[in-house]
């Protein structure tokens, strides 16, 4: 009994040397971390170039490849009434309801493919227009969503109405990412809006961390949906 109790404390005691190692492993790369962004910041991250110096391109320089096309609208209308493959399984996530707002997430984690993310909001007395307005203005995001550092949009297409734009986004307990969009806005019946955007996250200009897709339906009803893969 005695050799027993002895080799359950030692395990104990190499389980906690084990923990306290750990978490003062993290707290070094945390602190280190920090000190390097104090003294060494990442100028590619915290400056963003001037919209003025974007809209100063001759037309020929500024013209933008159609990286959002027709075939994205395709996918993401599909993706929107749920034409899904029989192994996606949709699990709800938060279902939350107030007089004015409603709001609902699930996820679907297919085999061998990026995860997804579904909300649906519902606002009570809100046009679509009104809707699109406030989710596309990228400069007033900046007053209301307090993750954003700044935005500048760098391009716009005038004939097939790509835009591209660079945000700075700042959550707590992480330093700045910059985050590259490419947008395209439709209007299709009924006063319904069709949004395809294109996100690629990098530590610095030279550094991409991740690439991933936000698609957005407004429609009637005053209802947004908002798929996120």
């Amino acid at each position: 009994m005695m050799a027993s109790v002895s080799s359950m404390e030692f395990w104990c005691i190499l389980n906690l040397r084990a923990t306290l190692i750990t978490l003062l492993l993290i707290l070094f790369f945390h602190l280190s971390k920090k000190l390097y962004s104090k003294f060494f910041p990442p100028s590619s991250v915290l400056h963003l170039p001037s919209p003025s110096s974007s809209t100063s391109l001759p037309e020929s320089q500024s013209r933008i490849p159609e990286i959002v096309s027709d075939s994205d609208l395709k996918f993401l209308i599909d993706n929107l009434d749920e034409k899904l493959d029989e192994d996606e399984k949709w699990e709800t996530v938060i279902d939350k309801k107030t007089n004015s707002l409603s709001y609902k997430a699930k996820c679907c984690r297919p085999k061998n493919k990026p995860l997804k993310y579904l909300s649906t909001t519902v606002f009570e007395g809100c046009s679509p227009e009104l809707l699109r307005d406030f989710y596309m203005d990228n400069n007033y995001r900046k007053q209301w969503d307090k993750t954003v550092i700044d935005h500048v949009q760098l391009q716009m297409n005038t004939t097939n109405g790509i835009e591209i734009g660079c945000t700075i986004k700042k959550f707590p307990l992480l330093t700045p990412r910059e985050y590259v969009l490419a947008w395209r806005l439709w209007e299709g019946k009924d006063r319904t809006f069709y949004c395809f955007i294109k996100v690629t996250i990098a530590e610095t200009s030279f550094i991409i961390l991740s690439s991933y897709q936000i698609h957005v339906l407004l429609e009637t009803g005053s209802s947004m949906a908002d798929i996120k893969d």
